[in-house]
């Protein structure tokens, strides 16, 4: 594992991906692809540290409600985010400013 200041943390199309990499090692698994850029071995977790920052800057400049998508290049739900939190942490911050999201803990 190893951490990074991202530059920016939403696609054109709302995909958001607090990580790089996965240590779930599945072989059908798209996200290994050379096309995509790591210069690092995949099970060496990149950490976004800045990501959920990002993301409250982001969507305070959206006009509109949008879907967000998590976990298009990497599952969001790997072994670290037990000891990390981001995923828990980005659903309670948006929860916060929104009251159309469900509460993860009463679904």
């Amino acid at each position: 594992m190893h951490f990074v200041k991202a530059k920016g943390i939403l696609s054109a199309k709302n995909g958001m991906n607090l990580y790089r990499g996965c240590s779930h090692g599945c072989i059908y698994c798209d996200s290994r692809s050379n096309c995509y850029h790591m210069e690092h071995a995949f099970e060496d977790i990149e950490v976004k540290e800045n990501a959920i920052e990002l993301l409250k800057d982001a969507l305070t400049r959206k006009r509109k409600k949008c879907m967000i998508g998590t976990g298009s290049m990497t599952d969001p739900y790997i072994p670290l985010e037990m000891k990390l939190g981001n995923v828990r942490s980005w659903y309670m911050n948006t929860a916060s400013d929104s009251r159309s999201l469900p509460n993860p803990i009463e679904s």
